[in-house]
């Protein structure tokens, strides 16, 4: 008889402990889940923000590389100038000179 009821607290016991447990799990799970689904908004406002900030910047984006284009343009026609340049200059000098003096 006493054996009985030693086995019938352990068994109380350990159902009391695998509630307890069951209700932490699910706690557990419940808080996962919450997490998750702030996680989630937090990430969709963070990208909505994120598209505004580049919608705003598009314009400037465009202005840039317009002008970077312009810059280039004028680069090349500088160096398309230079090397008109430096051709005229190596052709007008007289055929028989030398670039260093004689000694």
């Amino acid at each position: 008889m006493k054996r009985m009821v030693f086995l019938a607290t352990v068994a109380a016991a350990l159902l009391a402990f695998s509630a307890c447990d069951k209700k932490t799990s699910d706690d557990l799970k419940q808080k996962a889940e919450d997490a998750k689904q702030k996680v989630e908004t937090k990430a969709k406002e963070a990208k909505e923000a994120a598209d505004k900030q580049f919608e705003k910047a598009k314009p400037k984006l465009k202005e840039f590389g317009q002008k970077a284009n312009d810059a280039m343009e004028k680069t090349k026609e500088a160096a398309g100038s230079a090397v008109e340049n430096l051709k005229n200059a190596t052709s007008t000098s007289p055929a028989g000179a030398s670039p260093t003096p004689a000694p």
